[in-house]
């Protein structure tokens, strides 16, 4: 006796599933993602402060002072004697622009003098600076 075949279909395979999936998340490490204002890949150990106050607000702007005497603003070197010129066209440019210092504890101070001398010649009266208040009360880094 001969059986009757049935005609095989062919597998499909569903895409609709697969694409229903991966939007799902590609959404979600897009809005899980943190976005942060990169620093450099400078190593910088700033001071503790017990009195420090921590602030809510970040600077756009950071000088960074290295322990081998070297000057970043953002992540762009800066010889210390164009700092000043530097940060004056910035604030020609943006009348609201603001910087902080954020300083190695082993930074020599005449490096430090000179950023804040150059502020000062940008018209710069007030510069913040970091300074790590782990083990003041209030905790966290402190901004300007």
């Amino acid at each position: 006796m001969q059986f009757p075949r049935k005609a095989r279909r062919s597998p499909v395979i569903n895409i609709i599933n697969l694409i229903d999936v991966l939007v799902v998340l590609l959404i979600f490490y897009i809005a899980t993602t943190v976005f942060k204002k990169s620093e450099p890949k400078i190593i910088i150990k700033v001071p503790e402060s017990t009195t420090a106050k921590t602030t809510q607000e970040a600077p756009p702007s950071i000088i960074y002072v290295t322990a081998d005497s070297k000057i970043f603003l953002d992540d762009a070197p800066v010889e210390p004697a164009q700092l000043g010129e530097l940060l004056k066209s910035k604030i020609a440019a943006n009348p609201a622009f603001k910087v902080a210092m954020k300083a190695d504890t082993k930074a020599p101070f005449g490096v430090i003098t000179k950023v804040m001398d150059a502020a000062h010649i940008a018209g710069i009266g007030d510069l913040p600076t970091f300074m790590d208040t782990s083990k003041s009360p209030e905790g966290g880094d402190a901004a300007p």
